[in-house]
């Protein structure tokens, strides 16, 4: 029997962004107020459907696949690594940031000149720079080391599912043998 109340989704990617009458019609603009003569009429079509392109997978992406094997970890840890290192790299290259406002040593000083004036919002301002760039300094390092650990967690995970992907190759064996002696020696009834 089937379920007759079910519907398949309809696909509403094609439908116009925006809706326009175009044609002359009478309207209220409250219920108490007289009716109003409109020449037409444009609204937003709130029931089309779009994919954002940034969500969707790029050429050579798996996106949303879920299956893993020892290969695709390999990617996986490949991918980690790579990215920890090139924000390792920008980490390090953003000293050039610091160096340009007054170096290390002026970072945390409010003295009577800063790199962008002496008039009290430009200090304000070079203050407020310092603060932005120590905490984004911060941030692109501890990212750096989150995905290098991530890589090496990866890496032991896949280890272990190389373990016991022998250990199951084993345990395979091990049955075949069992079934061939079982089979080439009946049991008596």
């Amino acid at each position: 029997m089937t379920d007759d109340r079910t519907t398949p989704p309809v696909d509403r990617t094609g439908q116009p962004e925006e809706i326009r009458q175009d044609a002359p019609f009478y309207m209220p603009l409250t219920p108490a107020a007289p009716w109003v003569h409109v020449d037409g009429i444009t609204m937003d079509n709130v029931n089309r459907a779009q994919h954002p392109t940034a969500l969707l997978p790029g050429a050579g992406e798996t996106g949303d696949d879920t299956e893993w094997d020892a290969s695709s970890l390999d990617k996986a840890i490949e991918w980690l690594e790579s990215h920890a290192e090139f924000l390792n790299r920008q980490s390090h290259k953003m000293v050039e940031i610091q160096d340009r406002m007054g170096g290390s040593a002026a970072a945390g000083q409010v003295t009577e000149t800063s790199p962008l004036g002496s008039f009290p919002r430009a200090r304000d301002l070079a203050g407020k720079h310092s603060a932005l760039y120590e905490t984004t300094h911060a941030s692109v390092k501890k990212l750096s080391d989150d995905l290098y650990q991530a890589a090496n967690a990866l890496r032991k995970v896949k280890e272990n599912y190389e373990t016991v992907e022998r250990a199951n190759a084993m345990s395979a064996a091990e049955m075949e043998r069992a079934f061939g002696a079982a089979s080439s020696n009946p049991a008596r009834a």
